[in-house]
């Protein structure tokens, strides 16, 4: 399951990230890299955006991918991902540096961002998996 859960993360191009604090959730729509050798994914966001306030106040964060896209002419089942994980910014010039680049390089319309000086890295890391096969099978995977 591990597997088909990272072949989805790899194939996708966004993902939903939802983060909360004082009682108000906030959705997201990001462009996203997950690194399988560490089980992490990284995204930018802006200092002082909503997502930079939220993760400071509360770092437990979740994200949604789903199929829906691959599967509408097909007429198969969605599937959908949810992660779940705890996110910090990625502290470091030359690390910084090489994920904006990363990130650049799978995504150049995120260039607007990643040139601006408030840029920063956000780093999630994997805790678990819940994948939605359909509308009623559903596996849990711990990291």
């Amino acid at each position: 399951m591990l597997t088909t859960a990272e072949n989805m993360l790899g194939r996708s191009d966004f993902c939903v990230l939802a983060t909360c604090s004082r009682d108000l959730p906030n959705s997201s729509l990001m462009h996203f890299l997950y690194d399988t050798s560490d089980k992490t994914i990284y995204m930018l966001t802006l200092r002082g955006s909503v997502k930079d306030d939220n993760i400071t106040a509360n770092p437990q964060v979740s994200l949604l991918v789903d199929t829906r896209m691959d599967v509408q002419q097909q007429g198969q089942p969605v599937a959908a991902l949810t992660v779940y994980g705890k996110a910090r910014f990625v502290e470091g010039a030359e690390a910084r540096r090489a994920k904006i680049t990363e990130l650049l390089d799978k995504y150049p319309d995120l260039a607007p961002i990643a040139g601006n000086d408030q840029c920063l890295v956000m780093q999630v890391q994997v805790e678990k998996m819940m994948m939605l096969d359909g509308v009623n099978d559903q596996s849990t995977i711990y990291l």
